[in-house]
């Protein structure tokens, strides 16, 4: 080979390895693909075929009947069920119930939700993969095409699945509330069957698959011992937090974790003996400040759970990558907790306002519960971490937030700054377990 020979080689195998790498997936967003998802913890095993052409079409008349029979408010409420992404609204609800319901509320329901609702959308993605189908609106020009349109089959609703699996979930965690969730999950029906993409028979194989799950899910969760009661009792020792912190909170140091190994897994190392320092920074601060604005933010605002919502629609996630960043999430936050109150309930850290009684907190009430390390800040650092696995364009963001939501709680007069330190790095590394978790 002569030189000009190599040298054009060269150029040419240079350009290609650098578009080449324009197109490699990168780690967290654009990584996981549909292509390489994986069921978290369930699966059924349940053929699901396409009905033939002519039953398919045989279904077009109630697509038709539907959209016909649309008023204004039918319109609407198309375009809230079915914008944003498969989970969205059956979020919301579930926050909805939650918020009606007095009394204990269940520390698992949230991500136990989200994971039927990730691994029913796997199971669709299994059969839209071995199964190509047209949208209802592709066989008759008298079927309206009324919301976008996905670049993958239409065979069986991931809509519907997500719909199932949440319906089924919320009702176990709420069963008072399942009249309000049968009502939703009608409207919903009709808000789906009338965007012209689904067929009557795909939309009914989506609840199935969901509901399946869900079930799964459910009779995991009766063991996941996220609604056992405490019976222990306070230790009587001057240097240790003391209070009466109910019968519920104790408990989430033995919820059964999703990711970790076992709870104590992360455990940190043992609290200062002497908080005087701490104290007297805290002091020093509360002399030079009257409030603090990240402590009342911090507090008051679902900060985290507003922008995993926004991320996905900023990067306008699939119904299936959307999924899998909320279970992802949902899931960060489940073992944060379990590890930080694991090693709250087993130092039994005291508060600032208690090591110091004539001192008074920024936010004025401290939580009824033992202070190191932060729970706050804990699940602030598993959070920041998986968002930075799945948005790493925005990792500077997380970590900003992470370490703003740490001085929130010092600032806030609520925790010593050793508790929120030693709370992030408990924090990403369960973060970290997470991923491994999904990815392994």
């Amino acid at each position: 080979m002569n030189s000009l020979t190599k040298v054009s080689t060269t150029f040419f195998l240079s350009v290609f390895c650098t578009i080449a790498m324009l197109f490699k997936p990168q780690e967290g967003y654009g990584q996981i693909t549909p292509l390489s998802f994986d069921t978290f913890k369930f699966k059924i095993q349940e053929p699901f075929s396409p009905v033939n052409e002519k039953l398919l079409r045989d279904e077009i008349s109630e697509i038709i009947t539907v959209q016909k029979e649309m008023a204004q408010e039918d319109v609407w409420s198309m375009k809230y069920w079915n914008g944003s992404y498969p989970s969205y609204r059956w979020h919301q609800l579930l926050m909805q119930v939650g918020q009606k319901h007095k009394g204990h509320k269940n520390g698992g329901r949230v991500a136990i939700m989200h994971l039927a609702i990730y691994d029913a959308l796997v199971e669709v993605w299994k059969h839209k993969k071995t199964h190509f189908q047209k949208a209802a609106h592709q066989y008759d020009a008298r079927v309206k095409k009324l919301v976008q349109e996905p670049d993958f089959s239409a065979f069986i609703c991931e809509w519907s699945a997500a719909a199932g699996a949440a319906h089924r979930v919320i009702g176990y965690y709420f069963p008072k509330q399942r009249a309000l969730l049968d009502s939703n999950l009608v409207v919903f029906k009709s808000a789906r069957l009338a965007t012209g993409l689904q067929f009557p028979s795909d939309i009914e194989k989506g609840l199935k698959i969901g509901r399946k799950i869900a079930d799964q899910y459910i009779e995991y969760a009766k063991g996941d011992r996220t609604n056992i009661r405490w019976e222990g009792s306070v230790p009587n020792v001057d240097s240790l937090w003391s209070g009466n912190p109910g019968p519920w909170d104790p408990m989430k140091r033995q919820w059964k974790p999703l990711t970790l190994v076992k709870p104590d897994q992360f455990r940190p190392e043992p609290p200062p003996e002497d908080w005087s320092l701490d104290m007297e920074e805290l002091r020093q601060f509360n002399a030079e400040h009257r409030t603090s604005e990240i402590a009342w933010k911090w507090k008051s605002e679902p900060i985290w759970d507003r922008l995993i919502e926004r991320k996905i629609l900023e990067y306008g996630l699939d119904p299936f990558e959307a999924a899998f960043a909320n279970a992802v999430f949902h899931t960060a936050r489940f073992d944060g907790i379990i590890a930080a109150w694991d090693g709250k309930y087993h130092y039994w850290g005291i508060r600032p306002f208690q090591y110091d009684p004539s001192f008074q907190p920024i936010l004025i009430n401290t939580p009824n519960f033992p202070g190191y390390p932060a729970g706050h800040t804990t699940v602030a650092g598993s959070i920041a971490k998986v968002l930075s696995y799945l948005f790493p364009n925005d990792e500077g963001l997380f970590y900003e937030l992470a370490k703003e939501c740490s001085e929130s709680r010092f600032e806030g007069g609520v925790h010593f700054r050793t508790d929120n330190e030693v709370g992030l790095k408990v924090g990403y590394k369960v973060g970290q377990q997470v991923i491994r978790g999904f990815t392994k």
